[in-house]
């Protein structure tokens, strides 16, 4: 079964919780390919969840609210099912 955006996002920003990481870090870990992780690193800049400095990525702190919320979100729907 194929992601979705959503969860294509919760990968990167688990990646770049961890530390500073590269581009090549986050397509490796969060398993997806150059251009892919473009959109998504992009987007997610242009909205604020992730930030660029010299060529290494993090998170923001609206990045892991955001993570933090969706990670809580899953919890009470497995909870549910």
């Amino acid at each position: 079964m194929r992601r979705g955006k959503i969860e294509i996002m919760v990968d990167i920003l688990n990646v770049v919780k961890k530390s500073q990481v590269t581009k090549t870090a986050i397509v490796y870990n969060a398993n997806l390919n150059f251009n892919r992780a473009d959109q998504y690193i992009n987007m997610m800049m242009d909205v604020g969840l992730v930030e660029k400095t010299l060529n290494k990525y993090s998170i923001t702190d609206l990045g892991s609210e955001y993570l933090y919320k969706i990670n809580d979100m899953d919890s009470i729907f497995s909870a549910e099912f």
